[in-house]
């Protein structure tokens, strides 16, 4: 033979050998498979849960706001009490800044004393005037009585034209006495009223001056009821710190009823229609470690909204009543978890999503089948899923076993 006929042979052999080879391999692969490559079809209580996040709030609490005062819209917080402290009844939360209202304090105290010494110093005139004008009063009443006597001793002794002139004195003297009698009636009630203003100008300052004071007192804020201090938080989630303006519908803290406090969850809108009241609920809270308490869903929002600015998806709000005897290390406020029981499918055949392949809106799963030493496709029917496992509800039973991760 030539030397092209040998070598087209040994190619041929050489293709021959290597085929022969592939399938002794592959045929040992499906033999040799490695049981972490496959699972066991079992029948389990399959438990349907959905998770959601939340917050603990209070269902009950007081809202702790600047002190109410007229004309005072804003105040300057100068000290507060720290974040989680226990406070009984009367005891101190916050401080506002008191340097506008002693200013206005001081004003109207020196108010007072000036209309205080107006009202003395008008007093002291009115005295001096109404003594000089009852004295006056006094001269023209002896004046009268002189002429009244002159004329009743002049009847007989004096011509006529005296007579005259005397009882024109004397009826001038008259009108003169009732002339100063009403001017002084005036001045007593000129006087009076002059006084009376005055108190009263004095009494508005001396309220005023209470009124600051009290105020004073109550920007010294306490504890209305007894509880544990939370800072309110704003929209941006930014509780008041020292320094910052407090307008007066403002509230600063919230002391809320420990014994009141329940969960409130964000339901994704995919699992809200499963979310009933009645259903348990398990919680963990990221503050509390190594802890989980129970509880039942008590209402479901009906309105679905935006999560917040940065999450699009839509959600609606869940509450949960959460039933434990100690609730001392739980806050408004604290981060939870929550993984609510929606369904249970006692006794029902589970496997991984992974192990599923998708054909044509078909289900397949690989089949392991011990008399070949080979996988073969199955098509089964699949029921409800919780994003990592699903039921079989046909095509596979108990003890089969199934690849982990299907293989074209």
């Amino acid at each position: 033979m030539t030397f092209r006929k040998w070598l087209v042979i040994a190619v041929l052999v050489l293709i021959i050998a290597g085929g022969a080879y592939w399938m002794l391999r592959s045929n040992n692969a499906s033999a040799n498979v490695s049981e972490k490559d496959v699972i066991t079809v079992q029948r389990v209580d399959f438990p349907l849960i959905v998770d959601a996040t939340g917050t603990l709030e209070a269902l009950r609490s007081v809202d702790v706001s600047p002190p109410q005062i007229r004309r005072e819209r804003r105040f300057k917080l100068t000290r507060i009490v720290e974040e989680g402290i226990r406070v009984t009844e009367g005891d101190f939360l916050m401080e506002f800044d008191t340097s506008d209202i002693q200013e206005r304090l001081r004003n109207e105290v020196a108010n007072f004393q000036r209309v205080q010494e107006n009202r003395q110093k008008n007093r002291s005139d009115s005295d001096i005037q109404l003594k000089n004008q009852r004295l006056t009063l006094e001269q023209a009443k002896t004046e009268l009585e002189k002429l009244e006597i002159k004329m009743a001793s002049q009847v007989d002794l004096v011509s006529g034209i005296e007579i005259e002139q005397t009882r024109i004195q004397r009826d001038a003297a008259r009108k003169k006495v009732e002339f100063l009698e009403k001017k002084l009636e005036y001045q007593e009630k000129s006087s009076q009223l002059d006084l009376q203003i005055l108190r009263s100008n004095e009494r508005h300052y001396r309220d005023r001056i209470d009124d600051l004071m009290d105020a004073m007192d109550s920007y010294t804020v306490r504890a209305p009821v007894a509880g544990v201090v939370i800072y309110k938080r704003d929209w941006n989630n930014e509780a008041k710190e020292v320094g910052d303006d407090v307008f007066i519908m403002d509230a600063v803290i919230e002391i809320p009823d420990l014994s009141s406090i329940r969960a409130r969850i964000q339901v994704d809108e995919v699992d809200s229609g499963k979310i009933k009241a009645g259903q348990e609920a398990t919680i963990s809270v990221d503050a509390v470690r190594s802890r989980t308490f129970g509880g039942k869903v008590v209402s479901v929002g009906t309105i679905l909204k935006q999560a917040s600015f940065d999450r699009p998806q839509k959600v609606c709000d869940a509450y949960i009543q959460i039933e434990a005897e100690d609730m001392k290390q739980l806050r408004p406020g604290m981060n939870l978890k929550a993984q609510i029981m929606v369904g249970n499918h006692p006794e029902v055949v589970v496997i991984p999503l992974s192990s599923i392949q998708e054909r044509n809106g078909r289900s397949f799963v690989q089949v392991w089948r011990p008399q070949t030493k080979s996988f073969e496709w199955r098509e089964i029917t699949l029921g409800t899923n919780d994003g990592l496992n699903t039921v079989v509800e046909s095509g596979l039973e108990a003890d089969e076993k199934i690849r982990i991760r299907p293989k074209v």
